[in-house]
């Protein structure tokens, strides 16, 4: 069976990676088109003549993926299946979408898997796990999920061979990896919480890669990929365990990789002794969920960590004094903050020391807390905001918010605001004005300038993106996402 996966953005897919992985060690070939590097999808999809379609599909992305995938299905007999957020958390896409055969809810490597077996075998899937199928009738049914995988090392390394064919992927000098899967904490915004009650009895959600697992899978990539020169750990949470994972990782990744590194930190876990371990493997980059200045929505609403403003500040501080560049994230936009809060978040992340401040329009994703919180107090309607979300999040929100479109405005200004402390006058009057297409360009240009500058990627990787980046620009499905950077 051969396998073909879509996706709309330059940046290599661990996800996608972990999947081929698992298909060819099962016998199956599997191959990748890049929307943006090919001049038509659909002579290439014709190229690839695939089994199976494979989208893998977050909220937002999946309006250019169901697009996509009603093409096909107008004109060949192929297999579609989505996984991916989306479909793990508004099942119902398959319902209302004759285009897919199938879907993939939650951790979709088994799943995938014991699918393609019975294509390949002409077998009934309707059993498998984990999956939503149609029966004779059209009914969607949705099976159970699996138990997790509790040793994910288990499965083969991450394929990125499924890449090499793009010569912008294959050079890149900085690679994604990631030690471990999920993350025990609560925020609102994130779908980890709604996986977590999901998953509710079938298994610890948080896994760990041993650490001699994860030091043979990047010496496996530094051979294979000998330019690279910086690793990026996109956990959710990097040395979640520090006491009986981290210190061991970060001492043998010191004497046996080297690499310079970044990784995500929560604030509240930021000490000292941490700091100074992530400093000796040679971390050159720390990124940190700051998310809003304002304790009540932090706190209260996003339910981001119990850590007081005080408390951000000394952890901005001690990543700062070790060295350390500080990438924080933020959001604009959340139900409840007022023009005036969202200026907080600006000056939290000057006083953390921010050297770039990312910033999205806050998203209440099908499935998560804060949908069914900005439902119950009247941010969103009944339905939710699925019909409504665009490409991107740095666009809009469906959030009924008062001066919405100012907050819209801040958003695309805070990260030039914390660079530039002394333009807060020219702000506060800039975002009065009707959203433009130039606020979005100064957006994006400091953001991608922010890449270059925090390290996340070198300026030989940017030429090499930069042609493939229109979508970006334009507003017409590109995100650059810097938690896979």
């Amino acid at each position: 069976m051969h396998f073909v996966f879509v996706q709309k953005d330059p940046i290599p897919n661990l996800a996608t990676m972990c999947l081929s992985a698992v298909l060819k060690a099962d016998g199956h070939t599997t191959h990748v088109l890049i929307d943006p590097a090919e001049r038509d999808m659909l002579k290439a999809l014709r190229r690839q003549q695939p089994d199976v379609l494979c989208l893998s599909a977050t909220t937002g992305q999946h309006v250019w993926q169901l697009a996509l995938a009603r093409q096909v299905k107008a004109r060949w007999s192929t297999t579609v299946v989505m996984g991916g957020p989306h479909p793990t958390f508004y099942p119902r896409v398959l319902e209302e979408n004759d285009c897919l055969d199938y879907i993939c809810v939650g951790e979709g490597e088994d799943c995938l898997v014991e699918l393609a077996r019975a294509l390949r075998d002409g077998t009934d899937p309707s059993g498998i796990p984990n999956l939503g199928w149609r029966d004779d009738d059209g009914t969607p049914i949705y099976n159970p999920l699996r138990v997790l995988e509790q040793e994910p090392e288990q499965w083969p390394f991450p394929d990125r061979s499924v890449y090499d064919h793009y010569d912008f992927v294959r050079k890149r000098r900085t690679v994604s990896v990631m030690s471990a899967r999920g993350c025990p904490y609560k925020c609102t915004f994130c779908f980890n919480v709604t996986m977590q009650e999901m998953y509710r009895g079938k298994g610890k959600y948080v896994r760990q890669k041993p650490v001699a697992s994860m030091i043979e899978e990047i010496k496996e990539i530094q051979a294979n990929y000998p330019w690279v020169r910086q690793i990026g750990f996109a956990d959710d949470i990097f040395v979640l365990n520090y006491r009986k994972w981290g210190k061991e990782f970060l001492t043998r990744y010191a004497a046996e990789i080297g690499l310079p590194f970044s990784c995500l930190l929560r604030p509240d876990l930021v000490t000292k002794e941490v700091v100074q371990s992530l400093k000796e493997a040679n971390c050159k980059l720390i990124k940190v969920g700051l998310e809003s200045g304002v304790e009540e929505l932090r706190v209260g609403v996003l339910k981001k960590g119990r850590l007081d403003n005080e408390g951000m500040r000394i952890a901005g501080r001690l990543i700062k004094e070790a060295g350390i560049k500080l990438y924080t994230f933020n959001i604009v936009g959340i139900p409840g903050e007022t023009v005036d809060m969202a200026f907080q978040t600006a000056d939290l992340n000057i006083a953390m020391g921010s050297d770039h401040a990312w910033a999205s329009i806050c998203q209440p994703y099908p499935g998560t807390t804060l949908e069914s919180w900005s439902i119950e107090n009247g941010y969103l309607g009944a339905d939710g905001g699925d019909k409504d979300f665009q490409y991107s999040y740095f666009i809009d929100t469906p959030l009924k918010l008062d001066r919405k479109e100012e907050l819209c405005n801040f958003q695309k200004l805070l990260p030039v605001l914390v660079t530039f402390p002394w333009l807060r006058p020219v702000v506060r009057q800039a975002i009065k004005l009707p959203p433009n297409v130039g606020f979005e360009l100064i957006f994006k240009a400091h953001y991608a300038a922010g890449l270059v500058r925090t390290g996340q990627i070198d300026l030989r990787d940017m030429a090499r993106l930069i042609p493939l980046t229109t979508n970006y620009w334009t507003n017409r499905g590109g995100t650059l996402d810097p938690g896979t950077m």
